[in-house]
C-alpha cells in the first residue's frame, strides 16, 4: 500500500491491530499477574506507555517494561492474546463497503511474524497490511484505532478512537482539534463501528 494515496474510489478504512481486533492489554495484564504474583485489571491500566503503566518490572527485573513485554515475552504475549469480540465479523462487514488495511506498529521482526500468524490463526484476511509507526503518513478515509497519540496530526478523512482504559479520559473533541481529521467518533468496539456504519451506509449495498 502506497500511504499517500488513497484507493480510487474506494472507501479505506486503516485498522490498527492491538486494542482493537487483539486483546494485546488482556494479554499483558494476565502475563504479568502471573509472573509477579499481582492482581492489576485492565482498567487500572491508564497510560498506554508501558513504562507509566508498568513500573514495577524494571524494579523488579532491571529491564524496561518494553524489553521484558515485547522481547522476552514477545512470542507468548503476541500469540496468545485472545481476539476482541466480534472483530472478524466486523472486518468483513466493513469489507463489503471498501478496502480493511491493517496499519499497526511492531517494534521487532519476530513481532511481525507473530502478528501475521495471529491474524492468520484468527481467520483475519485484510485487503492490505502495513507495518507502519507514524500513521500521520496515511491518506485514508477511516483511521481506526486505540491510541489517541496516533490521530495527533492525522491526516485521515475520519478519526475513530475505540475506548480503552488508558484513553477515557480523551476528549475526542479536543482530539480532532489537534488533528486534521474532519470528523472523530468514539465506539466501544470495532464491531460497534461496524455496526453504526452499516446503518449509515446500507443504502450503498443496495444499489449494487
Amino acid at each position: 500500500m502506497r500511504t499517500n494515496e488513497k484507493f480510487d474510489g474506494i472507501v479505506t478504512f486503516g485498522v490498527d491491530c492491538d486494542g482493537v481486533l487483539r486483546s494485546l492489554l488482556e494479554g499483558m495484564v494476565t502475563l504479568y499477574n502471573e509472573c509477579f504474583g499481582e492482581s492489576m485489571t485492565q482498567e487500572e491500566v491508564r497510560d498506554f506507555n508501558v513504562e507509566v503503566s508498568f513500573p514495577k518490572i524494571r524494579e523488579m527485573t532491571g529491564k524496561t517494561s518494553a524489553e521484558w513485554f515485547f522481547q522476552e515475552h514477545g512470542r507468548e504475549l503476541f500469540l496468545k492474546s485472545p481476539a476482541l469480540p466480534g472483530m472478524g465479523r466486523a472486518i468483513r462487514t466493513l469489507q463489503k463497503y471498501g478496502q480493511v488495511i491493517i496499519v499497526t506498529y511492531q517494534k521487532s521482526f519476530m513481532n511481525r511474524l507473530d502478528t501475521l500468524n495471529w491474524l492468520n490463526d484468527n481467520g483475519i484476511h485484510p485487503d492490505g497490511l502495513c507495518f507502519l509507526k507514524n500513521k500521520t503518513l496515511l491518506h485514508i478515509d477511516y483511521m481506526i484505532d486505540d491510541n489517541w497519540w496516533n490521530f495527533l496530526g492525522s491526516n485521515a478523512d475520519t478519526g475513530v478512537l475505540i475506548t480503552a482504559p488508558y484513553n477515557e479520559d480523551i476528549a475526542v473533541d479536543e482530539l480532532i482539534e489537534k488533528s486534521n481529521c474532519k470528523k472523530m467518533y468514539r465506539f466501544s468496539s470495532l464491531e460497534e463501528f461496524a455496526d453504526w456504519y452499516t446503518k449509515e451506509h446500507e443504502h450503498i449495498l443496495w444499489k449494487k
